[in-house]
């Protein structure tokens, strides 16, 4: 029998429930605000990288580093001049089952398994690749949390294990900060649902909680633009990534990097594709993987972003994650026997 490492109560069911947005750091910070989940046992993880949404919960779900999952990022290049963003899987000839091959644990294990996602996450690319396995259910009524809480409890009722995803605490810290006070009055709403949910749930359910990421507030004045700079908008093609890391894409790789070290300085750690293959788990991807990393990956340190007019979006958020901080990458595992 493998080793329980996580100290994981047994139970006749168990329940996950994934926080988005749910950092350690982020959530012992405002403890004071979710008494439910500051008194449950914890246990710090650590994300892979990037430490974002995609990623996260492709490891997750397979058990597996992103070099070999090949979800390398919130977006990347999948073939010459294309970059897909995975949240929203903008194309079609990006088969999810190809991107990311590795067999899931809900394809793996004996049993049903079920997990409940946002509407618009169901039919999803993103969700073909890392839920392939589970029976996939809407959330009926993502703004009612009693209508949520009554949903979950008769699907975990008829599954011995269920998966949870919560995105709102994400959604909030991206556009007001994860200081702010909209996200800790998001963070007690969701300590009330996990609340009400643990009343709800049959007896002998175990219920765990966690997060796929951290965040850190980037102010106006730490944020750079690389196509308003000359020599970081210099020899790059295709921009990829995120806020917090990037994937560039060049044909200048030594020269990119150069400049890129040059002009960030201290601001962020610079490395050509082989250097940073360590970083996401393994130096000998597969091919199609390998491809995949920008030739230059760019991870930004303590609360600085480098950004792109290629998204747009990027500039109205706040709160960013996807680097290396001990911020970003570390969450609790929550657990709970009802």
């Amino acid at each position: 029998m493998a080793e329980d490492k996580l100290g994981i109560d047994p139970g006749e069911r168990y329940v996950l429930i994934l926080v988005d947005g749910l950092g350690w750091s982020n959530l012992y910070d405002a403890a004071s605000v979710a008494p439910i989940l500051r008194t449950m046992p914890a246990k710090r993880l650590t994300v892979s990288v990037p430490s974002t949404t995609a990623t996260s919960l492709t490891s997750l779900a397979t058990g597996v580093v992103p070099a070999h999952h090949g979800v390398v990022g919130f977006s990347f290049r999948t073939r010459p001049g294309v970059v897909l963003n995975t949240m929203a899987w903008d194309d079609a000839q990006s088969i999810p089952e190809d991107i990311q091959p590795a067999p899931t644990w809900f394809e793996r294990l004996p049993v049903a398994t079920a997990a409940i996602v946002p509407p618009v996450f169901v039919n999803s690319g993103l969700t073909r690749a890392y839920l392939r396995g589970a029976d996939v259910i809407s959330v009926a009524a993502e703004s009612n949390w009693c209508a949520r809480v009554k949903q979950a409890a008769q699907v975990v009722a008829q599954y011995p294990l269920t998966f949870i995803y919560e995105r709102s605490l994400d959604h909030t810290g991206h556009l007001k900060g994860w200081r702010s006070p909209a996200w800790r009055n998001q963070l007690a709403a969701i300590d009330g649902f996990i609340a009400a949910l643990g009343d709800a749930l049959p007896p002998g359910t175990s219920l765990m909680v966690t997060g796929d990421h951290g965040m850190v507030d980037v102010p106006k004045t730490h944020r750079m633009f690389i196509e308003d700079t000359p020599a970081l908008a210099e020899g790059v093609e295709l921009i990829g990534g995120e806020g917090r890391l990037r994937h560039l894409y060049t044909n200048d790789a030594a020269g990119v990097a150069h400049r890129y070290r040059e002009w960030l300085g201290h601001r962020a750690e610079v490395h050509l594709r082989d250097e940073a293959l360590r970083l996401f788990g393994d130096e000998q991807p597969p091919e199609q993987v390998y491809d995949r990393i920008g030739d230059v990956v760019v991870a930004m340190h303590d609360d600085w972003a480098l950004l792109t007019t290629t998204r747009p979006r990027e500039a109205a958020m706040i709160g960013l994650h996807g680097s290396l901080t001990p911020e970003e990458r570390g969450v609790p595992l929550l657990r709970g026997e009802l």
